[in-house]
């Protein structure tokens, strides 16, 4: 839980350079898990009640935004028309290559966070889980932009 403990205390940190879309309700998190047909981690429907969709410090994680089809569901379905495993819940792009849960392989509500490209397909397990995969991207993110 300190990961998530330091979330909260970078965005609190660095409000003037974050735009969140706020927090949804479960109802909105089932929408996903039904259109996807997958099993959402703990880790990323707390950030999706929480901040919904994010865009901080020039990284931007998809979840709900204020579309009616989820942002994190309209990317999944663009790159699974060009391959992205099913499994796979796009959760943030460079357009070269995808950050994913993997959904496939769920253990005490967690998953790990994949990278996925169109030419050489799953790469390798970057993190644990979704706390430890958005601290370490902000971390990242504070050190490039201060």
């Amino acid at each position: 839980m300190e990961e998530k403990n330091e979330i909260i205390r970078i965005i609190e940190k660095k409000k003037q350079y974050c735009n969140s879309t706020g927090g949804v309700d479960i109802n909105r998190i089932l929408q996903i898990e039904t259109l996807l047909k997958v099993t959402i981690p703990e880790s990323y429907k707390w950030f999706l009640q929480n901040y919904g969709h994010i865009l901080i410090m020039g990284i931007e994680i998809y979840g709900v935004s204020k579309g009616e089809i989820p942002s994190c569901v309209k990317a999944t379905e663009r790159y699974r028309k060009i391959g992205l495993p099913s499994q796979f819940v796009v959760i943030e792009s460079s357009d070269e290559w995808v950050y994913c849960l993997d959904t496939s392989d769920i253990k005490t509500g967690e998953c790990t966070i994949v990278d996925w490209d169109r030419r050489d397909g799953v790469g390798s397990q970057e993190y644990e889980n979704f706390y430890e995969f958005f601290y370490e991207r902000l971390k990242d993110a504070c050190e490039n932009w201060d």
